[in-house]
C-alpha cells in the first residue's frame, strides 16, 4: 500500500468537502498505521517540514498567508492526510483540523514567534503542525464504533502520538535530525499541564495532588529529552501548551479555504467559560498570560523558572 501527493486543486476540495472522514478512508487510515506505512508522500512532506522551518514573514497578513499555503500543503500528502485535515476535531464549536492547525502556528507566531530564535526552535512549527494530528484519526475510529459517541476524540492522545510516528520516522535525517524528531514525539505526548489547571482551578483538585500527577509525566518527558535540547526543553513545554491554548481564544486566526477570508476562530457566541484562561487587559491582548490565582498556582510549582 502506497501513497501519491495530490494536487493543489484535489486538496482543496476534499479540505472544503464533508467534515466526516469516510469509513473507508478511516479504515484504509487504521491498517497503515498498524501496518507501519507511511500515510504521506515523503517527498511531498519533507517539503512542508522545510517550510514551516524557515523564519516567518515579518507581517501579520504574510505570516497567515505562509501557514494557509503551509498546512494545504500539509493535506496534499496524500489523500488520506487531506481527509485528516478535513475532518472535524470536535470542540465545543465546528471547527477542522486544518483550520485548528493554522490557528495554532498563526498564535505560535504572533506571541512567540520574536523570541523563539535559537536554531533549536525551528522544530517547534512543525511540532504545531501534527501536535493534534490524531485527534480526527480518533473521532472517526470512535463514530464508527458508535455513531451517537458524545465525545468522539478523547483517545486523540494514542493518535497524536502514533500519527507522528507514522510521518516523522521516514524522514531523511537532513529534513529532521534524530533528536529534533525525538524532542517533537515528546512534546506532543505532553498533556499534564492543562489537565492540572483544569483539576485544579475547575475541580477543586488539592493543588499538592494535582502537582504530584503532572509532574510525573513532566519529568519523565525530561529525562528523555535529548540532551542537547533539555536547556530548552522546558521553554519548549510551555510555549507548546500556551500556542495550543491560545489558538482556542478570540485573538487565534485561521484562513478559510473555501473564500479565502481570514476568521476569528473563536467567536463571542462560542466562548464557554466567561473568565477565560488568559488575561483580556489592554496592555495583555499581544501574550498568553495567565491571570488566575489557582492556575498561577498551579504554573509557580511545574515551572519555577518562568512563573515567580
Amino acid at each position: 500500500m502506497s501513497v501519491q501527493p495530490l494536487s493543489h486543486e484535489q486538496t482543496v476540495g476534499i479540505l472544503n468537502g464533508p467534515r466526516n472522514i469516510p469509513g473507508d478512508a478511516t479504515n484504509r487510515i487504521e491498517s497503515m498505521l498498524t501496518d507501519g506505512v507511511p500515510i504521506v508522500d515523503i517527498d511531498r512532506f519533507s517539503e512542508v517540514i522545510v517550510g514551516l522551518t524557515v523564519e516567518a514573514p515579518a507581517s501579520t497578513d504574510e505570516a497567515i498567508d505562509a501557514n494557509y499555503h503551509s498546512i494545504v500543503a500539509l493535506g496534499s500528502c496524500s489523500l488520506e492526510m487531506a481527509w485528516l485535515q478535513a475532518g472535524d476535531v470536535y470542540i465545543p464549536r465546528p471547527r477542522r483540523l486544518y483550520e485548528h492547525n493554522q490557528s495554532a502556528l498563526n498564535t505560535h507566531d504572533r506571541v512567540f514567534g520574536a523570541l523563539m530564535t535559537d536554531p533549536r526552535d525551528r522544530l517547534l512549527k512543525p511540532m504545531f503542525s501534527l501536535q493534534d494530528g490524531g485527534k480526527t484519526h480518533a473521532a472517526a475510529l470512535a463514530l464508527l464504533a458508535n455513531p451517537a459517541d458524545p465525545r468522539p476524540s478523547r483517545g486523540q492522545a494514542v493518535q497524536n502520538n502514533r500519527i507522528a510516528d507514522n510521518v516523522l520516522d521516514p524522514l531523511p535525517p537532513d529534513i529532521l535530525t534524530t533528536d529534533e524528531k525525538t524532542v517533537i514525539k515528546l512534546l506532543i505526548q505532553q498533556t499534564s499541564i492543562g489537565t492540572a489547571l483544569y483539576r485544579h482551578s475547575e475541580k477543586d483538585v488539592p493543588l499538592d495532588e494535582v502537582i504530584t500527577d503532572a509532574e510525573a509525566e513532566l519529568d519523565r518527558l525530561r529525562e528523555q529529552c535529548p540532551p542537547e535540547y533539555r536547556d530548552r526543553f522546558d521553554d519548549y513545554l510551555l510555549v507548546s501548551y500556551l500556542t495550543d491554548a491560545g489558538a482556542h481564544t478570540q485573538r487565534a486566526r485561521y484562513k478559510d479555504v473555501a473564500t479565502g477570508e481570514v476568521r476569528v476562530d473563536v467567536l463571542p457566541e462560542n466562548r464557554f467559560n466567561p473568565d477565560g484562561l488568559f488575561s483580556e487587559a489592554p496592555d495583555d491582548m499581544a501574550t498568553l498570560k495567565l491571570f488566575q490565582p489557582k492556575h498561577l498556582a498551579v504554573m509557580r510549582r511545574l515551572f519555577p523558572n518562568h512563573y515567580q
